[in-house]
């Protein structure tokens, strides 16, 4: 997709299979089944979409995957993809790891952040990305490093001890541009510290909302996720984020979304919104 200066593309960070009531949060499975059918686990199969920015200066990867590091009984459970994702996306494009300037993470759980590091040929982890600076909110880091053990298992320590030994992280905090034409939006809601990526470019825009609306499934309010650690706020910022994208015709990218990456929104007088012009990829 060209977005004025910007040249955006998918990358997806793998493929996993969660449970259906994970994934729809309260709503009934006679509703969600309907339109996500569940396999004979009760499972639904999720995407793990990243997105690669170039604007011919640098090249931003939003978000990273799960990554590779995971043992083979994680990987059954979860039905992850062989290898790592994200690199094989990234090479499908021409890109090498070493070509990545920046690597934006819009929260810090597995299947977004897993990525970020790896075993190199010795099995000591480290970042994916050599070249990269990685940037993530203050709060988000800081409620991921806290080991509080309702959290543990959401921010395995492996993804993220080894950008802070390697000294590439880089804290933000509230809304702010990390480059020109593109904007962090703290959203909270999923975690406290949650963002959204806003792109800017000659009057166009795109969102990659990150998971306060984890599918095109998820536009309705009262649908979120389970994992949601204040879901009142993401009940709150959702509906506000999703009307400025459809008032300002923007793109709207979904990070889980296995049919529907992107799309435009269009208000709806009964269902609060619609989703038009589906794209399966950027």
């Amino acid at each position: 997709m060209n977005l004025g200066n910007w040249q955006l593309d998918s990358v997806s960070g793998g493929a996993f299979s969660i449970d259906g009531g994970v994934a729809f949060g309260i709503v009934p499975r006679t509703l969600w089944g309907k339109l996500m059918p569940p396999d004979e686990n009760n499972r639904v199969r999720l995407g793990a979409n990243c997105v690669l920015a170039r604007d011919g200066r640098q090249a931003i990867l939003i978000d990273t995957g799960y990554g590779d590091k995971y043992s083979a009984l994680d990987r059954n459970f979860w039905s992850l993809e062989t290898g790592s994702p994200v690199l094989e996306g990234l090479a499908r494009l021409g890109v090498d790891a070493a070509d990545v300037d920046l690597v934006v993470l819009s929260h810090l759980h597995w299947d977004h952040a897993g990525g970020a590091t790896q075993l190199d040929a010795q099995g000591r982890l480290v970042p994916t990305f050599p070249r990269a600076r990685y940037v993530t909110g203050r709060i988000e880091w800081q409620d991921a490093l806290s080991q509080a053990p309702e959290l543990l298992t959401a921010y395995p320590l492996q993804n993220l001890q080894p950008l802070a030994e390697a000294n590439v992280i880089e804290l933000i905090e509230g809304n702010t541009e990390i480059v020109p034409g593109l904007t962090a939006v703290h959203t909270g809601g999923h975690t406290r510290g949650h963002m959204a990526l806003k792109f800017e470019s000659a009057g166009q825009q795109a969102m990659f909302i990150g998971d306060v609306c984890a599918t095109s499934l998820h536009l309705h309010r009262m649908w979120n996720l389970s994992y949601d650690t204040y879901p009142l706020v993401t009940r709150r910022i959702k509906p506000r984020l999703l009307g400025e994208v459809a008032d300002a015709g923007a793109w709207i990218i979904w990070p889980h979304d296995t049919r529907t990456v992107c799309a435009r929104l269009e208000r709806h007088p009964q269902r609060g919104f619609e989703v038009v012009d589906r794209r399966a990829q950027l």
